[in-house]
């Protein structure tokens, strides 16, 4: 009989909280809270909150090199707590421009330091069940924060210092629950271990947990010759596509359809909520007929999904809300299987090994994050929220056809 303390931890409560505020309650109310300065500000802002996820390997290194763990993660909620907190005091640009870039930071802090505390803990048999139930764990705080969301979503100001009282909580969660690991069971170079799946969100554990080494750099150019190397530029494109529609999603739904923040907040809670029971199917989908179908099939769907948002808005507004709240849905679910195929074909193509192979995907998402939501954000200012869609649907046809016309289908993939 599975015993609680085989899969759980008493700090997964401080991720639960962590991933209602980062994946959950921020990406609806920082693009409200800016929405009345343009499309184009809110892109930015978005870009500046992803920039700070390209910190995650120099807190990694931290963690490894002296032993820091505890005084990171406390020291990253306390800077999320506090910018989120000021957020609401400021309306220039550039001082919100410094506060989302200080946010994602402390963010990218806090993810770096979640899988160590499994991988540098437990014995190697038992990382896949429990980053399992922690990624489970995390994903129940973002369906929990997205529902906040919607609550605040009239009242701005009120809703960030919600916020902020939530990081405040995971910070005295964090300081009962967080400790630094004694030592390391497995040398650093040993110990990676390919994530279930990856996180929409750049600031998720998933994507802090590998990061690009001096070796894969030293190998870029060939790299990018091999298979891997154009996997991860088809990938630029399906992920900066999608981060378009996702840094402004309730702007963007509340302009085009007249679908309030409150609902297509829990619209996505919902979608979210259902997404998390297709990572498994969606893995043994893969074994079965392979991760590059699975991959190609999944986008193909989100590309449909786009276009059919962009045919939307050609319809009177008050008659498409609902229709367009299941599209969106459409795009959330198929997130689950993009995931999961894409992480196990970074996994099985790459020479490198699996470590090095997923530090170099999140360094693709990465920049894909930051360039989606300034292409967003731009197209938006430039041409109105109806082109975003579109934008979308190109970005990912781009994708998509250089998977077609030449990637091969990997060997057995090591996730399962």
């Amino acid at each position: 009989m599975l015993k609680l303390h085989d899969w759980y931890s008493p700090w997964y409560i401080v991720y639960v909280l962590f991933g209602a505020l980062a994946v959950g309650i921020l990406p609806i109310l920082i693009p409200l809270s800016v929405s009345s300065a343009g499309a184009g500000s809110i892109g930015i802002i978005m870009a500046a909150l992803n920039i700070g996820g390209l910190f995650a390997g120099g807190f990694g290194f931290l963690c490894d090199r002296y032993r820091l763990h505890r005084a990171v993660v406390l020291s990253g909620l306390g800077i999320v707590t506090v910018s989120i907190g000021l957020f609401p005091e400021f309306s220039g640009l550039l001082p919100r421009v410094v506060l989302a870039l200080l946010t994602g930071t402390g963010m990218a802090a806090v993810s770096t330091v979640a899988n160590l505390l499994i991988v540098e803990v437990y014995p190697k048999e038992q990382w896949d069940s429990r980053i399992g139930w922690f990624q489970t764990f995390y994903g129940i705080g973002q369906v929990a924060g997205l529902l906040l969301a919607g609550l605040f979503s009239s009242r701005i100001s009120e809703g960030l210092l919600i916020t902020s009282a939530v990081g405040a909580a995971a910070l005295i969660a964090a300081v009962y629950t967080v400790r630094t690991p004694a030592k390391p069971p497995a040398p650093v170079h040993a110990r990676p271990a390919v994530i279930l799946h990856g996180e929409w969100g750049l600031s998720s554990p998933d994507r802090a947990h590998h990061h690009v080494s001096m070796h894969a750099l030293r190998d870029l150019k060939s790299i990018y010759s091999s298979q891997l190397g154009i996997f991860l530029i088809g990938w630029l494109f399906v992920y900066t596509g999608a981060t378009g529609i996702f840094s402004l999603y309730p702007v963007l739904y509340q302009n085009l359809f007249k679908v309030s923040p409150v609902l297509s907040s829990a619209g996505f809670a919902v979608a979210a909520a259902a997404g998390l029971f297709l990572y498994a199917p969606s893995g043994r989908l893969s074994d079965r007929i392979g991760t590059l179908r699975v991959l190609n099939t999944s986008v193909l769907i989100r590309i449909f999904a786009f276009l059919c948002l962009w045919a939307l808005t050609f319809f009177p507004a008050h008659s498409t809300g609902a229709v367009s709240l299941l599209v969106f849905g459409v795009i959330v679910l198929a997130w689950s299987p993009i995931s999961v195929s894409s992480v196990a074909f970074t996994a099985a193509s790459s020479s490198l090994g699996e470590g090095e192979a997923m530090g170099l995907y999140n360094a693709a998402s990465g920049a894909a994050a930051i360039a989606g939501s300034l292409a967003g954000g731009g197209i938006a200012a430039a041409a109105g929220y109806r082109a975003v869609p579109l934008l979308a649907a190109s970005l990912l046809a781009i994708g998509l056809f250089i998977n077609i016309r030449f990637l091969k289908t990997p060997g057995k993939h090591a996730v399962t």
